[in-house]
C-alpha cells in the first residue's frame, strides 16, 4: 500500500446509523472524564472533503453524554484547520484534568492534515505528557491511524487506532446502501463501549478488541462484496481482499485508561 494518502470516501454509501446506544448510564461511573473530540470533514481545497455530516464525533459525543460525562467536560472541535489546533486541544485538557481523571482525545479526518499540517509526530508526545494523569485515551479514525497512535508509545495511557500503519480507512456517506456512514471502527467502538455495564468505568481495551473483530466481519461481508467500495481501494493501489484479514490495527499502551485498577489489558489483535 502507498505510504501516504487520504481517507477513502464512498459517496453512494449509507449508513447503518446506530440507534439508541444501549447500556448507557445517566450518571458517571468512577472518576470524571474530560474529552476533546476533533473531526475535520471540510478542508477548503487543501484536501478532499469528507461529507459525512460529522457522524464520527457525533457518535462519540452521544456515547459520552449518555454515559454521564458532563457537557462542560467535553470540548467538540470541528473543521478547525489552524496550525495550533493540537496545542489548544491538549492545553484545554491539561488545564482541567487532575490525577485519576480520564483524559480522552478523539480525532477523525485526513491523515495528512494531522501528520503534516499539525506536525503530529513532533508535537504530540510532549503535549500528551503534559496532561497530569496516567489515564490517557487516544482514539484515531484516519488512514494509517496506527502511525499517529505510535506517537504516544511509552507514555502511560492507551491509544486505539482504527487501522494499521499501512492501511487505508474507509468512510461511507449518506444514501441507500449497506455501508456504514463515517468510520466503521468508530461505529463499532461506540457500540461496544455503550454495551458495557452502566455502573462500571469504560474499558477501552476490551471495546477495541470487539470493535476490530466487528469491523473485520463488516469488511468481509459488506465492503468486499460492494464493488464500488472495493474499487475505491483499488484506485489507491490497495487490495484488502488479498489480505488474510483487514483491518489490522494494534492497541498501543499497556492499560485501559478507565479499566478496573490493576487489571492489565490483553494485547490487541
Amino acid at each position: 500500500m502507498k505510504a501516504a494518502g487520504r481517507v477513502i470516501i464512498v459517496s453512494f454509501a449509507v449508513a447503518l446509523v446506530a440507534g439508541p446506544l444501549s447500556g448507557a448510564s445517566a450518571s458517571p461511573a468512577g472518576a470524571p472524564g474530560w474529552a476533546v473530540l476533533i473531526e475535520n470533514d471540510w478542508y477548503g481545497g487543501r484536501y478532499a472533503d469528507l461529507p459525512v455530516g460529522y457522524v464520527n464525533s457525533t457518535r462519540m459525543l452521544t456515547l459520552l453524554t449518555r454515559r454521564g460525562w458532563p457537557a462542560d467536560h467535553i470540548l467538540l472541535v470541528r473543521d478547525d484547520l489552524a496550525p495550533g489546533l493540537l496545542y489548544r486541544a491538549l492545553g484545554w485538557l491539561a488545564a482541567r484534568v487532575r490525577p485519576g481523571d480520564t483524559a480522552l482525545l478523539y480525532v477523525a479526518g485526513e491523515y495528512e492534515f494531522f501528520a503534516r499540517d499539525l506536525l503530529w509526530a513532533r508535537a504530540m508526545p510532549a503535549l500528551w505528557r503534559q496532561i497530569p494523569t496516567s489515564q490517557r485515551v487516544l482514539i484515531v479514525e484516519t488512514c494509517f491511524a496506527e502511525r499517529l497512535a505510535m506517537a504516544v508509545l511509552g507514555i502511560p495511557g492507551i491509544a486505539l487506532p482504527s487501522v494499521g500503519g499501512d492501511e487505508w480507512d474507509l468512510w461511507g456517506t449518506g444514501g441507500p446502501g449497506r455501508l456504514i456512514a463515517g468510520g466503521a471502527f468508530t461505529y463499532y467502538l461506540t457500540r461496544a463501549l455503550a454495551q458495557q455495564p452502566p455502573d462500571s468505568p469504560l474499558v477501552f481495551g476490551a471495546a477495541f478488541a470487539e470493535a476490530v473483530a466487528n469491523t473485520r466481519e463488516y469488511v468481509r461481508t459488506v465492503l468486499l462484496t460492494t464493488p464500488m467500495a472495493l474499487q475505491s481501494f483499488h484506485a489507491r493501489g490497495a487490495y484488502p481482499e488479498r489480505l488474510p484479514q483487514f483491518p489490522n490495527p494494534h492497541l498501543i499502551g499497556g492499560r485501559s485508561a478507565a479499566s478496573v485498577p490493576g487489571q492489565p489489558l490483553a494485547p490487541g489483535p
